[in-house]
Formats: C-alpha cells, sequence, structure tokens
C-alpha cells in the first residue's frame, strides 16, 4: 500500500472504533461505562494503537510511521494521567518488536507527549470546543517536527519533504476530525439527558398542582373529625371512630406525597430487572389525582409476574407521560385503559388506550419529532421524544394508532428479563 492510502486506514479504524465504542459502550452500557470509564479508554486507546502499528509507513529501516499519536493524545486528554501512563506504556512496548534507533526517539517523543497531555487533562476538559481543537491540532504540530526534526539532528536522516507534508496534513488533520467527532457526541448525550432532565420538570410540576389538591381532600376531612372531637358529649365508639378516620386520611395524604418525592427525587442510574405489573401500578398511583381532576376514569388489566430490564425511574416517566397526554387529551373526560400481556416471543406488550380527540394522519406521522406537539403553545414536543428514547435504550419498540375524535392507542413492547414461567 502506499503512504497515503495506509495513513487513510489508519485514521479510518480509529474513527470506526471510535464510533463503535460510543455507541455501544457509552450509549448502551452507561452505568458500566462511568464505573469503569479508565478502563474502557485504555483498552480502546490500546487497540488503536495496535492497529496502527501493524499498518505503518517505513520512512527508513529505522523508523515507522503511523497515526498512533491520535490515540496516545486524546486517551490522555480525556482520561487523564493514568489512561495517558497506560497507553505510553503500550506503544513504547508495541515498538520493541520493530527495532531499530527509532526506538529511542519514539520513547523520548512519546514520554514527552504523554506528560504533556497529563498535565493538560484537567483543564482540557474545561476548555470550549475551538480551544480543545486548537489544543489537540498544535500537539499533532508539535509532535511532527520534534520526531522529523530528531531523526534529522540526531541520527542525521532526513526524510523527503512530500512525506513530511503528507504526514504532518494527514496526523493533524486526522485529530481534529476525532476530537470533532467525540464532541459532538459529548455534547448530543448532554442534550439527550438535559432534555430527559426538562421533560421530567415539566411532568412534575403539573402533576404537582393535582397532587396538592388531592392533599387538600384528606387534610379537610381530618381537621372536620378533629372539630367534631371538641364536642365533650360524643360517646367513645365515636369518639374513636372519628381518630381512627382521622389517622386513616392522614395515612393517605402522606402516601401521596410519598410517592409524588419518589418521582421527583433523582434516582439511580442503575438498570435492574423490575416488574411490570408493580411499576406501572407505582406510577399509575402518582397520576390518578391528575385524572380525577379532568374527570378521566383510568382502568387497568395487568398481567402479574413478568419483568423486564430497565431503569424504574425513566421506566415510570414514559408511563407517566403517555398517561398524561392520553387524560389531557379528554379536557371533557372519559375513558383510559393500560394493560400489559405476555407475548409468544419473551415480549411483554403494554397498550395504553384513550377515548380522547385523536390525531390526524399527518400528527400521527410526526409524533416523537422534537418540538412537534398537538397541544399548541402549552406543549414542548418534547415529551414523546423522550419515550421514544427510554423505549429504544431499553430494547424496545412503540406503536401509535390514532384517528381524530376517536382516541388513541400506544403500543409499547419490551423484551422480558426472564423467560421462566411466571403466574397471572
Amino acid at each position: 500500500m502506499d503512504q497515503l492510502t495506509v495513513l487513510v486506514l489508519n485514521l479510518i479504524f480509529i474513527l470506526f472504533s471510535t464510533f463503535v465504542f460510543q455507541y455501544i459502550i457509552i450509549k448502551k452500557i452507561p452505568s458500566l461505562y462511568k464505573k469503569y470509564s479508565k478502563l474502557f479508554v485504555i483498552t480502546l486507546g490500546g487497540f488503536q494503537i495496535l492497529f496502527c502499528m501493524s499498518f505503518t509507513v517505513v520512512g527508513s529501516p529505522d523508523f515507522i510511521f503511523d497515526l498512533r499519536l491520535i490515540p496516545v493524545v486524546l486517551g490522555g486528554l480525556y482520561g487523564g494521567p493514568v489512561v495517558s501512563t497506560m497507553l505510553f506504556i503500550i506503544v513504547v512496548v508495541a515498538r520493541i518488536p520493530f527495532g531499530g534507533n527509532g526506538i529511542w526517539i519514539n520513547f523520548f517523543n512519546m514520554l514527552t507527549i504523554s506528560v504533556l497531555t497529563a498535565y493538560l487533562s484537567n483543564k482540557f476538559r474545561s476548555f470550549p470546543l475551538t480551544r480543545k481543537l486548537l489544543t489537540v491540532v498544535t500537539v499533532a504540530l508539535f509532535y511532527t517536527i520534534l520526531i522529523f526534526l530528531m531523526k534529522a539532528t540526531v541520527f542525521e536522516e532526513l526524510s523527503n519533504f512530500a512525506f513530511m507534508l503528507l504526514y504532518a496534513l494527514t496526523l493533524t488533520g486526522g485529530i481534529y476530525i476525532v476530537t470533532y467527532y467525540i464532541e459532538i457526541m459529548l455534547q448530543n448525550r448532554l442534550l439527550h439527558n438535559a432534555v430527559i432532565k426538562s421533560d421530567k420538570i415539566e411532568v412534575v410540576s403539573q402533576l404537582a398542582a393535582s397532587v396538592s389538591h388531592e392533599v387538600r381532600n384528606p387534610l379537610t376531612v381530618t381537621r372536620g373529625f378533629l372539630q367534631m372531637l371538641k364536642d365533650p358529649t360524643i360517646d367513645e365508639k365515636k369518639r374513636l371512630y372519628y381518630l381512627n378516620t382521622a389517622i386513616d386520611e392522614l395515612d393517605r395524604a402522606e402516601t401521596i406525597i410519598k410517592d409524588y418525592l419518589n418521582f421527583a427525587k433523582p434516582q439511580s442510574k442503575m438498570a435492574s430487572s423490575i416488574f411490570v405489573k408493580e411499576e406501572i401500578e407505582k406510577a399509575l398511583e402518582l397520576i390518578i389525582p391528575y385524572a380525577n381532576h379532568f374527570s378521566v376514569n383510568v382502568k387497568k388489566d395487568l398481567m402479574a409476574g413478568m419483568k423486564i430490564s430497565g431503569e424504574a425511574a425513566k421506566f415510570h416517566q414514559c408511563i407517566l407521560n403517555i398517561i398524561k397526554n392520553g387524560i389531557e387529551a379528554m379536557p371533557n373526560g372519559g375513558d383510559l385503559v393500560i394493560s400489559c400481556r405476555e407475548m409468544a416471543n419473551s415480549h411483554v406488550s403494554i397498550t395504553i388506550e384513550d377515548t380522547g380527540c385523536g390525531m390526524s394522519p399527518q400528527q400521527l406521522a410526526k409524533i416523537g419529532e422534537p418540538y412537534f406537539s398537538t397541544k399548541a403553545e402549552k406543549g414542548t414536543g418534547l415529551g414523546m421524544m423522550v419515550v421514544n428514547n427510554i423505549i429504544q435504550e431499553m430494547g424496545g419498540t412503540m406503536d401509535v394508532k390514532s384517528k381524530l375524535n376517536e382516541g388513541t392507542k400506544f403500543k409499547i413492547t419490551l423484551p422480558l428479563y426472564s423467560t421462566e414461567k411466571r403466574e397471572t
């Protein structure tokens, strides 16, 4: 292969492996990545280094050229001193079998770069995008000048100017592209998390009003019975009844508040096995006051014993968003039915159906798109996008059917956590 082909092959592998890493490791198993992030970055950087050094440009009998600098620099800048040190060891050890005087230049140059990236790593992560790109390009140019200068002065081996220019352009352009790609992925992840958080805040704020209204009912009842207890003429049996009723109403108010706070407070992001029926019922307990406010009758038909894998808080949010939309589609009251059943293909089917205003085919085609809402100025258009993202993260699919003035039916299909036989 010619020189340009080898260097481009190096760059393509680095980009491809970075994409796979972002999609499989960071997106699919974020909790595991968060726990072992440095180990994952070292493993990725190590594979990229070994691949680059397997396809090299031979500059002379003692010197080889490739794009190994890119994983070394980016691994150190994003991973920190520990990652930088481990990648330095990998690249030095991997260079030894090639032999030649270039071993010592590789050792010195990589040591210089590793120390520099370890020093810059803490500051680098707080840099704006433009400064990050300028930093990595500067490091790549510095490395290029250093390696060719040492080759010429220490070992008196001059390199072809055309190759020097090709290597410098490929290395700086490559590290620029990879850094820009990583930053785009990081920004998309931050935006995704921000959208989920903002949508949850919106749901919480709207539920707060209905919850506060629902809490007033048991408090009003309790106050009434306590006032009646002031009457010294009531007999002991009635007194005991009034006290028990007041306590029961206070317990009901406490349950409503507790359910609301459990949804509103930050949740653990660790995925686990969750029981579908129980988690749906928890979500329903929270949404019932909101449904009562709209005179909506919520009916449920839930099969017991089915487990899925995911985060309970996100599953709650997904169910709450759909139910809340269904309730708001029935401002004059109606019926909302939620059911779940085990399917023959080791999946669970969750359906949520309302008798509301429905959607036109044009509206239905846009559901889940960012900032599209059927609620005009009252909707953000983010709720269904969040629902779609959560279902996809859990490995499921969602199908929506709707007709104007006839209602809407959501069908969510999720893989079961276990295929063991369940009770119904």
